[in-house]
This record gives C-alpha cells, structure tokens and sequence, in this order.
C-alpha cells in the first residue's frame, strides 16, 4: 500500500515524544533535535491497514498517537495492542525483509517514520541504541517464557532481568569443583577401600548433582522487573524462602549505578532505585547503563500517563456533572450496593489438629492482603529444646520400664511414671509450638499489627497506621542471627515503638513495610486528589447553571427588534 506523507510535525513536539522512548534512551539530550528532524509523520484512519504479513519491510514507524492492533500470522488470538510512544514494524531493526505480522489502526492514529536507510544510520552512528534494542528484545522473550501469576490482569511488563550470567557460573562451579575433589581423594585409596570408595562416589554424585540444580534454579527465579505500575525484585530460594520487594513506580526519586573492579572486568553492576519509600536494588545485573536509563524513561512515561489520565478522568466527571448522573454505569451501582439476600460463603470449621498445624512451622504468610511473620524457627527451637530433651528421656525411661532393662522400679508403677511424664513433656512441647506460633507480625495495607498471645492466658495486642510511621529500622546481633539472617525489626510511631522480634531476613520486612508505607501514601493521595476533584466539578457545575441562568435573564431582558 503507499502513503502520501504529510509535513513534518512540530520539531519541539516530535522531541518531547522521543524523550519518552525507551529504545532511544541512550541517547543524550542534544541528540534528540537532529533525530526528531529525521522523522515524516504519516496519519491512518481507524480501520485502516499500515501493512499485511508478507509485504516488503519499508522502514520502522512510531505511534505518536492513537492505538494499533498487530496480529502474528496463524495466531489471531494473541493480538497485540500498541498504544502511544510504541514502535510499529519491528523487522526493519531485526533486518527482516518481510512483515512477519500485520498491523492496521484501532483509532484514528498520527505515526513518525524512518525508512530503512534511516534505521541503519540510526544503530550505525548510535550503537547504544542498537544495545538497548537488544536488552529489550531479550526482556520480552523471558517475559513471554516465564509465567508471573501475581501480575494484576492490566499490568504489563516493560522489563525483565536476571543476574549477570558470571553468577550462574560461579555457582555451577562449586557442585563441580566439590565432586571432582572427591572424586580425586577417592582415586588415591581406592585400591585399600573400593567397595566403600563406590558408594562414597555413588553418594557424592548425587548430592553434587541436586546441589547443582538447586543452585541453577535459584539463580534462574530471581528477577528485576519493571512494569507499568511498579519495579519489583522477585528472590526464590528452593525449598526455603520466598521474597517479592516492590514500590510503586510512581515514588521513584533517582536512579544510580554502583560498580566495583570485578563488575567492570565482568561488565555487571548494581542498580540503585531511591524511592521515597526506600531502596530497590538490581544486584550484579549486566547492561546496567542501559537499564538505569531505561528505568527513567519508564519513568517519565508514568508522570505523562499519569497527566493524561488524570485529564481524562477529570473530562468524564464534567460530562457527568454537567449532562446529568444517568450516564453512570449501572455495574458500579451493584458493585457498591449488593443485594442483601446475597449471603457471604463462611470459612469452613477447622477442627483442632487442623488449626494447630495450619501453616506449619512457617514464618512468613501471605494471605490475600495481609502478611504475617513470625518468630525464626530457630526461636521454636530455642524455646522447646527443655521439653524436647524431657520428651526424649520419658521414652526412653518408658522403653526400658517396658522392655525389663530398668528393673530398679516396680513395673506398674515405672510404666505410670514413664506414661505421665511422656504426656507432660509432649503437652509442654504442644505449649511452647503454640506460643511461638501465636505470637505474629502483621502487615496489612492500613497498619502493621503485633500480636502477642499466650496459649491460654493474656492477648496483648498493638498496631500502628502506615501513615504515623516515622521510622523503620532493624539489626541482627549475634554470630547467629549473622549466621542465619534473622534479628528484630524497630518501627518508630511517635513516642512509643513497636518491634517484630526475631525475624527472618527482617531488611526483606523492613522493605516491605516500607512499600506497604508506599502503597497506602498513594492510595491516601488518590482519594485526596478524587475529592478535589469533585469539588472542582461541582464548582464548575454551579458557575455553567449561573451562566445559563444568567444567559437566559439577558435573553428574556432584551426586547424583540
């Protein structure tokens, strides 16, 4: 299909758009001018087709307005919608010489485009674009590859990281180096021990090769990830611990790039995301550059949907104020008002054991909007080794009654004695599992809670607003808590402080309190930023009735020529 190009659009308007493109955030501020001036502007009508899979790969284009659908070929059900500040026809940057997809216009739309020669110069003459490019090209495959199941169903991903791969190397080589050690101290006795040198091998083998995946599988499920709505650092350690760090993108205050000598032999860094919630860290990620200029990018593009959306919510409103509240969509009248013959489904009843043993031994609970943490399972142990101890000794006391090795002790009695004191020690052992699995630290998107309970006996419970909270801070103290990263977070509100006793990894709870702190200042400022708002369109509905009021008054004083 060919196109008659219309003139170039405003040079300054065309910058202020590539200002916000990641593929060109390498690029400096002086640069922009000379690129903007690069660009023809083309303009489609809703409906109307840009190209079909097959057509030659004339050049690259920028949807500077509007939305577009692209559809691969075969797969009509995974349509792509691009919106405002996204590229259209992407093979010309992969060298492509045929669409692989076809693309038309959803809405009317106003695009910028570059033809093929134009693209070559651009990676020629910049090769961080070209870089950046292929950053974003590998973040979209593990996007599309690794499923995320905690992402909100209008949340999408911008990018998607992992740790240098010189990690993954390093921790493939210890599994490795161990085995072949073992294997080079069984060579020198095995002739004196072969039998034992053979399960010896069999065994190392095996424990090197779980140790192995286990070490590739951690690696593999850590992530950086930048969405539309947040930056989050996703930590999985098999079998042990689960950690999602976030802050909404919104909060973000600067972006900084810390590198030591071995990140710049190895080309990996840190990036460094002050937020005025705290800190995200992107630990000893590759292309560090180029995702901390991608990161405030992203950035600057939320501030700008931000504006719009706010616009367009603020337009709405007006419509309806001033065209009257009937256009009010009937769903949310049912969402806010419920029937109330529509009963609540009850939790089912728990029985004993049941409520004793849900979520066993864990400390750390998410549960829809509330987390709870509790005491480092080293506490339990701590606080049920005396019980353990007697438990251990009443059994064998028993064993021995009834197995005639004590004869010392008339038999029925030393069986009474060795069964009430296996019933004692079991009971204080239940006792001290429930006290520490009682005494909780919750998180919920309001206030931190902590709970402390004794089986029994007195409930203290205090909690504090995440809004009054003015400072978090936490330490770990002793070689143990060193050790077995857990120690005790301080929450400062007001005069008085409220503290989660020992933790696991109490900087993961400290982060997530302040993203909590984070989420709940938004959500405080949205509802400030509604209420405004609605005072602004009423007061803009009362000044359009004074003005017709006051039209209508002129009209009926005017007299008739």
């Amino acid at each position: 299909m060919i196109y008659t190009y219309s003139m170039q659009k405003d040079l300054a308007e065309v910058k202020a758009l590539l200002s916000t493109i990641p593929l060109l955030s390498a690029l400096g501020e002086e640069e922009l001018p000379s690129l903007a001036g690069e660009f023809s502007s083309l303009d489609l009508k809703a409906g109307q087709s840009l190209y079909s899979v097959g057509d030659p790969t004339d050049g690259l284009y920028l949807l500077a307005n509007g939305k577009m659908q692209c559809l691969q070929a075969g797969e009509p059900q995974k349509a792509e919608i691009l919106t405002a500040g996204e590229w259209v026809g992407e093979e010309s940057l992969q060298g492509e010489p045929q669409r692989k997809c076809s693309a038309s216009a959803l809405t009317d739309c106003a695009l910028l485009y570059l033809d093929n020669f134009q693209v070559k110069e651009l990676l020629l003459e910049h090769p961080a674009v070209h870089e950046t490019y292929k950053v974003l090209l590998k973040s979209r495959k593990m996007a599309e590859r690794i499923p995320l199941t905690w992402l909100q169903p209008n949340e999408h991903i911008y990018l998607m990281t992992r740790k240098h791969p010189v990690f993954l190397l390093l921790n493939v080589l210890w599994p490795i180096l161990t085995f072949g050690l073992v294997m080079a101290l069984l060579v020198l006795f095995a002739q004196q021990w072969a039998g034992i040198a053979a399960v010896v091998l069999t065994g190392a083998f095996t424990l090197c090769g779980l140790w192995l995946a286990w070490n590739i599988n951690n690696w593999a499920n850590d992530f950086y990830i930048i969405t539309d709505k947040r930056l989050v650092w996703v930590e999985h350690v098999s079998g042990l611990y689960d950690s999602r760090q976030e802050a909404p993108l919104g909060t973000l205050l600067s972006v900084g790039i810390q590198k030591t000598v071995m990140g710049a032999i190895f080309g990996y860094a840190d990036i460094v995301v002050r937020t005025y919630v705290g800190n995200i860290r992107f630990n000893r990620v590759g292309d560090a550059p180029i995702i901390g200029k991608l990161i405030e990018v992203y950035w600057k593009k939320s501030k700008i949907g931000d504006r719009d959306e706010e616009a367009e919510t603020m337009r709405a409103a007006l419509r309806r104020k001033l065209g009257g509240e009937a256009e009010t969509p009937a769903e949310e009248e049912l969402i806010s008002e419920p029937p109330l013959d529509v009963e609540k489904e009850q939790p089912a009843e728990k029985n004993f054991f049941q409520w004793l043993f849900q979520d066993f031994l864990r400390i750390h609970v998410e549960d829809e909007h509330i987390i709870t943490y509790r005491k480092h399972w080293l506490v339990l142990l701590r606080m049920s080794i005396l019980p353990l101890l007697g438990l251990i000794i009443a059994l064998i006391f028993l064993v021995g009654v009834v197995t005639w090795n004590i004869t010392g002790i008339p038999y029925e009695l030393g069986v009474m004695m060795g069964f009430l004191l296996t019933v004692f020690m079991l009971c204080w052992l239940i006792y001290r599992y429930i006290d520490w699995r009682d005494d909780v630290f919750q998180l919920t998107p309001t206030q931190v809670i902590d709970i402390d309970r004794k089986p029994f006996g007195r409930l203290s419970r205090r909690s504090a607003p995440l809004e009054n909270i003015l400072s978090i801070e936490y330490e770990r103290r002793g070689i143990f808590q060193m050790l077995f990263n857990f120690g005790t977070v301080y929450i400062t509100v007001g005069n008085t402080q409220l503290t989660f006793n020992e933790v696991s990894r109490p900087a993961d709870v400290q982060q997530q309190i302040f993203a909590g702190m984070g989420a709940h200042a938004e959500e405080l400022r949205q509802r400030e930023i509604d209420e405004e708002r609605e005072r602004m369109t009423e007061w803009l509905k009362v000044y359009h009735e004074e003005s017709q009021s006051q039209d209508t008054t002129k009209q009926l004083r005017t007299p008739p020529p």
